[in-house]
């Protein structure tokens, strides 16, 4: 009779560090969470690097399209560390607005690439080159605020290992 009640606690004990074994090594570490979201980051950090020089429209926004589906990945992340879930969430805002303002910047080349030589076409020009300018301000604002980010977590990150 004393067997079976212990076999009976027995199986208990087995299922219940069974379940908390599953559940440990199902959830990510914050060496593994820091990988992730240091790969997306750094993907489109090198995005921006690599086209930064571009006056392209079509290239621009394809760079703003590629910025927006990288904030995207980045919120679709699993992240548990409280400091890697805010540097995550703002990096998000970060990588929209840049996209955003290459957007408009994209748009605007565009803009003033399609006025004509009239007057009317002149002053469709300067209207596109004061938004390319309030559109890079804001490009660079969150560009610069990214760049922080990048280095809180790279360096929170260090501190892990």
């Amino acid at each position: 009779m004393y067997f079976h009640f212990f076999r009976k606690q027995i199986a208990i004990l087995l299922i219940v560090v069974a379940c908390c074994t599953l559940t440990i090594s199902c959830s990510d570490s914050r060496a593994v969470q820091c990988t992730k979201l240091t790969k997306i980051v750094t993907t489109g950090n090198a995005l921006i690097n690599l086209n930064k020089d571009s006056n392209d429209a079509a290239t621009t926004e394809n760079v703003a399209k590629h910025l927006n589906q990288t904030a995207k990945q980045l919120e679709a992340l699993r992240i548990t560390d409280p400091t890697l879930k805010e540097i995550q969430g703002r990096s998000v805002k970060s990588f929209e607005e840049m996209g955003q303002a290459l957007d408009d910047i994209g748009k605007s080349l565009e803009a003033g690439n399609l006025a004509s030589t009239s007057i009317e076409g002149r002053e469709q020009i300067q209207t596109a080159q004061a938004d390319i300018i309030r559109a890079g301000q804001q490009a660079n604002q969150a560009a610069a605020n990214q760049d922080a980010l990048t280095g809180k977590l790279i360096n929170y990150c260090k501190s892990d290992r």
